[in-house]
């Protein structure tokens, strides 16, 4: 029996403090540069190692779009443009969405100083 992913919802009752993966950056990981465009503006958001994209963008005082922040609801979603982005315990996009390059900000991590992404 096959069903329209279209027609497939989640949900998630355990909130972002319990989903939320701690994990351990590598003794040669260092900040990383990440430059995000959003409303007509682009920002440079420094990012240290272990921490999310919207998290680093939230405390430097950016003002992006979000909701669950644990990779489910995708009010984060943007587009990668260039660079290389981990995704830490993401269910929000589907598989098309990351071949495309779709990432979701708040379980994000750049593991290049190229990185730049689009939100919508």
């Amino acid at each position: 029996m096959s069903v329209p992913a279209e027609v497939v919802f989640k949900e998630n009752f355990g909130g972002a403090a319990a989903d939320k993966k701690k994990t351990e950056a590598p003794a040669d990981a260092k900040v990383r540069t990440v430059t995000i465009r959003y409303d007509d503006d682009e920002h440079k958001v420094q990012v240290e190692p272990g921490r999310s994209i919207l998290e680093s963008a939230l405390e430097q005082g950016i003002d992006l779009p979000f909701s669950c922040q644990s990779g489910m609801c995708t009010a984060c979603r943007g587009k990668a443009l260039a660079g290389k982005v981990e995704l830490i315990n993401q269910q929000g996009l589907s598989q098309a969405e990351l071949g495309e390059g779709y990432v979701l900000t708040c379980v994000g991590r750049p593991l290049t100083d190229d990185v730049v992404i689009e939100i919508m």
